[in-house]
């Protein structure tokens, strides 16, 4: 029976997590033959160029993995874990005005006024629980659970 009741969590977590998700400003997807699908949040269609948090969360094959990876029972653990220290940055970084980004996934292309490009394929099976900041030249991954002293290392 306790099995059975696991099978619940995750959904009702992920459910209760993304139904308490304010949206901003919606954001784009834009395609073309040439390129890839990338999101966008700024001035342009192609780029992201000024200082952002980017959220992501594991879709249901990134899932399927951990789950396979750590084991059902881990895996529900280090997923409310998870969803704690996201929900805490994300509280954090609205508290300072950073603008937030929840990609579904895809490619997602950042450019600085220096030009330092940098891309994010967020459909990796190595990307779960992740977070980065985009200080406006460069693309920091950082540590969610010290949230804080990263936003002060990168973000001044």
């Amino acid at each position: 029976m306790k099995t059975m009741k696991n099978y619940f969590i995750l959904p009702a977590a992920l459910f209760i997590f993304y139904a308490c998700q304010e949206s901003k400003i919606p954001e784009e997807k834009v395609s073309t033959d040439a390129a890839p699908p990338v999101q966008t949040v700024t001035e342009s269609d192609s780029q992201i160029t000024r200082p952002c948090a980017i959220l992501h969360t594991p879709d249901s094959i990134q899932l399927e993995h951990l789950k396979k990876d750590n084991g059902e029972e881990a895996f529900y653990t280090i997923n409310e874990d998870y969803q704690n220290y996201m929900t805490d940055a994300r509280a954090f970084l609205e508290g300072k005005g950073v603008k937030i980004i929840e990609p579904a996934g895809g490619k997602i292309s950042f450019h600085s006024a220096k030009g330092n490009p940098a891309t994010l394929n967020l459909s990796d099976v190595k990307y779960n629980w992740e977070m980065w900041l985009f200080d406006g030249n460069q693309l920091h991954k950082i540590d969610v659970m010290d949230i804080e002293n990263e936003y002060k290392k990168y973000m001044k």
